[in-house]
């Protein structure tokens, strides 16, 4: 179910009103049936891994936190999924739900059973480590899987070619399911702060069930931590007037990004990156100027849509975009965009490396693993992971080479730096967008050369479609330019009410006018 759906308009209404007119306990179980509801639309095979991580990470929180389940208890959220699968497999034929599948969970659940309970005859004080590394082990088993074996299989295959060893295996018919990065990190994310001692276990398992599939952030985030989440969940909100205004405005906002914006500048980029297009210099900087306010209208307009949805509900989820292409360096930037991935990796996976704690070479060295791994969470291909790559050496670059070590990149106050800082930034995150949006690495190659080539080419013409694009994107701008004044990028609450609402009867105009476009946000497939 898209958020640029019928189905939603009907669903989300009905969950409101639902909402509030339940007792607080009730409410919990209404979010936790429609979140199951909302992601079981994509596919209902899929709940098992959702129900799988659930159970996992609610264990091991209560484990580690010294309130650990009896044996049966365990056993029996273990084979939870399995269930759900035996039920599927009988009563849904039509689910698809296989006899293979049904087995997996089950040994899955037993799995996990066993090294729950091998954990527990540990010493005391050696538990909370382990239980961690088990919720480590198994989430990442699940979601390496799904996202990567075909990826390192293929891989590992070709390298094999490469020195005349001939290893034909074939490769598995695995279904990407919808969101698990999203949801895997933010339950990972929990277990790791109960391990720290960051946050305490959520002994409810409604509550922490909810949290873990939580409908307006499950599917492309933001990804929540449980100290900031699961309380809101758990105390509920007393309804105000101020949770529909602030929820409309936002959605308003991102229903615009997407519909007016992102879907149209689609058509120009998804031309551009065709490797049926006669490439230019004129398409090759056209296509990815479109290709960055697509992608950021498309990513920031789900997240609006997800906060709006969630504060009409009373509930806050975190800002996940702050002006990411008025950033002066590439560190600002990744403060700026996805803030709930980028701040995922810098506390659990930079910071434990040791960050900037240690020598130059050591805090280079952490930069470049981090924004590998961060480009891999992406997808399974090597345009992901030279993206990645990439951004990794920008870091590094600001970081040592000068001048570009003396723009800090911090504070309100901008100087003359700063001024000449933001295009050169914006320059180099556009030759990073050209790497994410190219379809392969040798297309990359493809695209690099165009910009040696300057002569008029066949198919669409570059004057009208630059004109198209600056026709759906001057709107943007102009919003973004107002928010940055009053710092406020989503829903202008701080804009003077006249040009405010001017502004949203704007946007309205230009949502309806825009018919429809390809519907499903691009962060979807991650």
């Amino acid at each position: 179910m898209s958020f640029i759906s019928w189905q939603y308009f009907i669903f989300l209404p009905v969950i409101i009103i639902l909402y509030w007119l339940l007792p607080a306990r009730r409410r919990l179980l209404l979010l936790l049936v429609g979140s199951y509801f909302f992601y079981g639309c994509w596919d209902v095979r899929f709940l098992a891994l959702v129900l799988a991580t659930t159970v996992i990470d609610y264990n091991c929180g209560l484990a580690i936190d010294g309130r650990k389940n009896g044996p049966w208890q365990v056993l029996g959220l273990a084979l939870l999924p399995a269930a759900w699968c035996l039920g599927g497999y009988v009563f849904l034929p039509a689910a698809g739900i296989s006899t293979p599948l049904l087995l997996i969970s089950a040994a899955m659940g037993l799995a996990f059973f066993g090294g729950h309970e091998a954990v527990g005859l540990l010493a005391r004080d050696r538990r909370p480590k382990y239980y961690l590394i088990l919720s480590v082990v198994f989430c990442l088993a699940i979601l390496g899987f799904f996202k990567y074996f075909n990826f390192f299989v293929g891989s590992f295959t070709s390298l094999l070619g490469t020195v005349g060893l001939n290893a034909n295996w074939s490769m598995l018919s695995i279904i990407l399911p919808v969101g698990i990065s999203f949801y895997t990190f933010q339950s990972l994310g929990y277990v790791i702060d109960v391990y720290r001692g960051q946050s305490p276990a959520c002994v409810d398992l409604l509550t922490f069930a909810t949290f873990d599939a939580f409908f307006p952030q499950m599917v492309s985030g933001p990804i929540e931590r449980g100290w900031h989440l699961i309380p809101q969940l758990a105390h509920g909100a007393d309804f105000r007037d101020s949770h529909v205004q602030d929820g409309l405005r936002l959605m308003l906002v991102g229903f615009f990004k997407k519909v007016f914006v992102a879907d149209n500048c689609a058509i120009l980029a998804n031309y551009a990156f065709d490797p049926q297009t006669s490439l230019n210099g004129y398409w090759a900087v056209m296509g990815v100027v479109a290709f960055a306010f697509q992608i950021y209208a498309d990513f920031s307009g789900y997240t609006d849509i997800a906060r709006g949805s969630a504060k009409l509900l009373g509930i806050d989820l975190m800002e996940n975009f702050r002006f990411p292409y008025f950033s002066r360096t590439p560190s600002e930037f990744w403060g700026r965009w996805h803030i709930s991935l980028s701040t995922w990796f810098r506390d659990y996976l930079y910071i434990p490396l040791g960050g900037n704690r240690g020598t130059r070479w050591e805090t280079l060295r952490n930069l470049a693993i981090v924004m590998v791994l961060a480009g891999l969470w992406h997808g399974a291909n090597w345009v992901f992971i030279l993206w990645g790559a990439y951004h990794g050496a920008l870091l590094m670059v600001y970081r040592v080479v000068p001048p570009f070590n003396r723009v800090s990149g911090q504070g309100e106050s901008w100087t003359w730096r700063d001024v000449l800082a933001v295009p050169l930034m914006l320059a180099f995150t556009l030759v990073g967008w050209a790497i994410f949006r190219s379809p392969s690495v040798s297309h990359l190659g493809v695209w690099f050369a165009a910009l040696g080539n300057w002569n008029p080419a066949s198919g669409l013409s570059w004057q009208s479609s630059a004109l198209w694009l600056l026709i759906h994107i001057l709107p943007l701008l102009l919003l973004q330019v107002l928010a940055w004044k009053y710092r406020d990028e989503a829903t202008l609450e701080h804009v003077p009410w006249v040009a405010r609402g001017l502004v949203y009867a704007v946007m309205i105009l230009l949502i309806v006018s825009s018919g429809e476009q390809d519907k499903e946000f691009i962060y979807f497939q991650f």
